[in-house]
């Protein structure tokens, strides 16, 4: 199990031999290959454990919380997030440049398990070998689908820019530019369709086979390919029923993995047991750090505070709304009411600490409502959204979309408060704001301090650029630069 290890082991491998940057690094001499350095099945495991570590959420955590309506700026601000909470995004932002390197030396780190599986003598631990070969290419596909989901400007055309497909340990003259949507896409595609036919493991802190398939269901839905997405996300739901009003606090206490499909375990003592970067969208540390220096609550120096209009669209009824956000009515240092985030409280009596969720099967239900709406319809596009609005109430709810658009709108306002402060808001309004008539919702009393209130659909913002720091290695790439930057 990942807790077993603690990732503290990767961190010691990574800087044997994974110290490169990004996939475009040069390779210096006397830096071991994946021949070298993996050698045996045991090898193999403990440079997966390092691919593991290349797996975070925080910096679009961070930066979907700011730049979209998940936060306010807090009453203990001292000026943390405000460019952004602005929405002042160039290629020279934090979270472009810190996702695009992060993500392609994880992909790196994939690419040297996957490299040296074929050349080991794994006799008599073939299985193993496998199992282990299966994640790698799992963790090669999440990462390229991180980088898709925010980089390409239309995930629904196969022939628009991709993002650079690396499927290879790189060499020193390899200067990278972005492969179509459509290449990139089937190096996911055929990366989960081969991990879940090679792996055994069974730890939902790791990649099994439902995470695989969970996360292809994850990617056709990006692309709009609901006759791929539908059926795997079916499945998945009816392995995996939604949790109840009592579980689903406990999922985000870490004390149950009721829907959970993968998570990535966070725990005293590991690579990321710290408060990392406050403030910014940079990766590792606590969760509960992006919002607060100390701890949950007032007492725990929040500098964002729960959007007013989030809080709002909870009902008192709605599981969620606890679990999201603590309510303070007044704060009377503050002089208004005040929510502070609660989805990162802590857990192992570190206060900030928890797991991330990467898969549950809320997502598998709404993929599914999505498919309904992209079939015209609203009907049973409100059928899915109703079963999840009945878990989290525990009690049966009315639904209904009176259109396609309000059904896609409908499915935004769920998804919304279901993955609150999870990093999807901004890829989700991205993907179907326009269809569903939805942007930003902030309320007046939060942004016109900062002039901050409406931000279009259609806005070139919507799509992340090609960070400004990745031009100077490879200077071809800047040719390939997102509209409007």
């Amino acid at each position: 199990m990942m807790k077993k290890f603690k990732l503290v082991f990767g961190l010691a491998l990574a800087g044997l031999f994974f110290s490169c940057e990004d996939a475009t690094d040069i390779r210096q001499p006397g830096v071991l290959d994946a021949a070298s350095a993996i050698q045996s099945v045991d090898d193999m495991q403990d440079a997966l454990i390092n691919a593991y570590t290349g797996m975070f959420v925080t910096a679009e955590q961070h930066f979907t919380s700011v730049f979209t309506d998940e936060i306010r700026i807090g009453f203990d601000s001292g000026g943390q997030g405000q460019s952004l909470y602005r929405f002042n995004l160039a290629s020279n932002n934090a979270g472009p440049s810190n996702v695009w390197r992060n993500n392609y030396a994880g992909i790196r780190r994939a690419n040297l398990v996957i490299e040296a599986a074929a050349n080991i003598d794994a006799t008599g631990d073939e299985a193993r070998r496998d199992d282990l070969l299966g994640q790698a290419h799992a963790i090669r596909a999440w990462q390229h689908l991180q980088l898709a989901g925010l980089y390409i400007v239309d995930m629904s055309d196969d022939n628009s820019l991709g993002v650079p497909v690396v499927d290879f340990v790189t060499g020193t003259d390899y200067s990278a530019l972005r492969n179509t949507t459509g290449e990139t896409f089937q190096l996911i595609y055929d990366d989960l369709d081969l991990a879940a036919s090679l792996i055994t493991e069974t730890n939902n802190v790791l990649f099994t086979q439902d995470a695989a398939r969970a996360l292809k269901a994850r990617a056709a839905a990006y692309r709009e390919d609901y006759g791929t997405a539908a059926p795997l996300a079916q499945s998945l739901l009816s392995s995996y029923p939604l949790a109840s009003t009592s579980d689903y606090e406990d999922v985000f206490e870490d004390t149950s993995n009721a829907e959970v499909i993968m998570k990535l375990e966070r725990t005293l003592n590991d690579a990321f047991d710290g408060q990392g970067s406050t403030g910014v969208s940079a990766n590792g540390g606590w969760a509960g750090a992006k919002y607060a220096f100390t701890g949950p609550g007032v007492t725990g120096s929040p500098y964002y505070e729960v959007a007013t209009n989030l809080y709002n669209a909870f009902d008192a009824a709605d599981v969620r709304r606890g679990v999201n956000a603590e309510a303070f009515e007044p704060l009377p240092a503050a002089g208004r009411n005040v929510y502070t985030v609660n989805k990162y409280r802590g857990s192992e009596g570190q206060p900030l600490m928890n797991d991330h969720k990467i898969l549950r099967s809320s997502e598998m239900a709404l993929i599914l409502a999505e498919a309904r709406a992209a079939a015209n319809d609203p009907s049973g596009a409100a059928g899915f959204v109703d079963q999840v609005r009945d878990a989290r109430y525990g009690s049966d709810q009315t639904t209904a979309f009176g259109s396609t658009a309000d059904a896609w709108g409908g499915i935004l306002d769920e998804r919304r408060k279901e993955f609150a402060f999870e990093g999807h808001r901004y890829k989700d309004l991205r993907r179907m704001g326009a269809k569903g008539n939805r942007t930003v919702d902030r309320a007046s009393e939060d942004c016109t301090p900062f002039g901050a209130c409406d931000l279009a659909i259609t806005d070139t913002r919507w799509t992340w650029p090609i960070p400004l720091n990745e031009f100077n290695g490879n200077p071809a790439l800047r040719a390939q630069q997102n509209p409007g930057y």
